[in-house]
């Protein structure tokens, strides 16, 4: 009987969640092409997809468009989703949303098992469903739902990693739980490196639990967990061990293999970050103000009750809240311009919420279990998910902007390429796009990108580069005024949106 209701619980839970993309108008953004925020990560992931199938699949052998690095040979994250795309577009066709659908699937099973993660610490189905939502109300988490980067498939592994860890955690004879939850957590770790941060926290609180708060455990009997936790280490230290040789070898410097942390920045650096959170208003894009505000309380008034809180998810919470300060120290840099990054902070913020919440049920039963009580928490989650759905329109109506524009201008520019015979295998050198892969991606060719013509900019045009490129593109006819530009020209080849195509004139 329990296990119907379960079954029939995440039953409403999805249908709730579907119900909430349509909302959001989900179906029609997903069938969008890269634009707004990040169009530079957007079309360098689909330039991993895109080479994928263009070229083979060789999966440990990932290039993208640009041809910066030698062959343009470049890795970044483990780049699973993006050889999974590229095998699906020989069943389907080459269609972007499929990307985009992998990303909302992963993060749909990972939100199930957050709902499910917290009907088992609330031990109350309406708080439950409401914080489940309410978590999931931000403009930066519901952007990246669907979109092309990997940082929510990471957040979605991560979500149902917690839950089997949990469910490890108090019952230790369910090791199938832990050995998920540990795959879970590699998976997440190798999609993104940062989010090796809560396999580091389970770790550290299986470790805190087992030789300080259960002295009478037999530690010789956790031998077996702590070969799972070496071999997890192991193969994601493997994986970057080799991204780091793979781009050393193909002079690729594109993709960030080392950590950005404060203690390198100078104070004006450390000025200007902050001022560009507060300038662009992260922390309204991260959730409504008054949802903040309902989190802090319950933080601050849920540890002061730490006792009465569930002792289990409360030291995960400090665990995953410790690994944060570190990331955070560690990559604060990266925060001047990929807001992105802030997503790999939700878990421990969850599980820190949640944690203090379990607290204030145990301690104020009646109040908590108010309907009253429950009714103003709904409103609340309304209120926050119509702001964040605001949030995220406001992020499309923006549409194009410098670095996108690119995308807008060149939509559909490769089968124009192919409609006046230009080859596949063509190399094109592009002038006027600031985005490494944008112009090749929307072309589908291989070549190089240069922002503008620029005399610093043209300067690191080398010969063979030149000698390499069979095109040039310019996206701006005014270009051709320039000499350095001009000379480069050789017969005109065509017209599209403002930019011109010529054969590469050979010096």
């Amino acid at each position: 009987m329990r296990y119907s209701r379960e079954i029939l619980e995440n039953f409403i839970f999805i249908i709730l969640l579907f119900l909430l993309y349509f909302i959001l108008d989900f179906h029609n953004i997903l069938l969008l092409r890269p634009q707004s925020i990040h169009f530079i990560r957007q079309t360098d992931s689909l330039a991993f997809v895109q080479t994928y199938y263009n070229d083979g699949f060789k999966f440990f052998e990932p290039t993208v468009l640009s041809q910066r690095s030698t062959d343009g040979r470049a890795i970044g994250e483990f780049p699973i989703l993006y050889y999974i795309t590229a095998l699906l577009y020989n069943v389907f066709g080459q269609h972007e949303l499929i990307l985009k659908l992998l990303n909302i699937s992963i993060q749909t099973i990972g939100l199930l098992y957050l709902f499910k993660l917290l009907r088992k610490v609330l031990s109350d189905v309406i708080y439950a469903f409401t914080f489940t939502f309410l978590f999931l109300s931000s403009a930066i988490l519901l952007y990246y739902t669907n979109n092309f980067l990997p940082d929510v498939a990471a957040l979605g592994l991560t979500l149902a990693g917690w839950y089997f860890y949990y469910q490890y955690f108090i019952s230790r004879s369910k090791v199938k739980h832990f050995i998920i939850s540990i795959v879970l957590f590699t998976f997440s770790s190798l999609l993104k490196v940062t989010y090796g941060l809560n396999l580091a926290a389970a770790f550290l609180s299986l470790l805190i639990e087992v030789a300080y708060l259960n002295r009478r455990t037999n530690i010789k009997q956790y031998t077996p967990v702590l070969i799972m936790f070496i071999s997890s280490i192991l193969v994601i230290a493997g994986w970057y061990g080799y991204v780091i040789a793979y781009n050393s070898s193909s002079n690729a410097n594109a993709f960030l293999t080392v950590i950005r942390p404060i203690w390198n920045m100078d104070r004006s650096q450390i000025m200007s970050v902050l001022g560009l959170l507060n300038e662009y208003n992260w922390f309204t894009n991260v959730y409504y103000q008054s949802t903040l505000h309902f989190f802090f309380l319950i933080i601050i008034v849920g540890l002061f009750y730490y006792k009465k809180a569930n002792k289990t998810i409360l030291l995960f919470a400090a665990t995953t809240s410790l690994g944060c300060l570190f990331y955070v120290t560690f990559f604060f840099y990266q925060f001047h311009d990929h807001d992105y990054y802030v997503i790999a902070i939700f878990p421990a913020l969850i599980l820190l919420v949640a944690g203090s919440f379990s607290a204030l049920i145990n301690k104020f039963p009646r109040f908590t279990g108010n309907i009253i009580a429950k009714v103003a928490v709904i409103i609340l989650m309304i209120l926050s998910m119509n702001y964040a759905k605001d949030k995220l329109s406001g992020r499309y109506d923006r549409g194009y902007d410098y670095f996108a524009n690119i995308g807008k201008q060149l939509n559909m520019f490769d089968n124009y390429l192919d409609s006046i015979g230009v080859k596949k295998e063509s190399k094109i050198l592009v002038i006027g796009d600031p985005t490494p892969n944008g112009s090749l991606y929307f072309m589908n060719r291989k070549g190089w990108t240069y922002r503008d013509t620029n005399d610093a900019t043209l300067d690191k045009l080398t010969p063979g580069i030149i000698a390499n490129a069979n095109y040039l593109l310019m996206t701006d006819s005014l270009f051709i005024n320039k000499k350095s530009v001009s000379q480069l020209c050789g017969n005109h080849v065509g017209s599209y949106n403002g930019a011109q195509l010529y054969i590469l004139k050979q010096r």
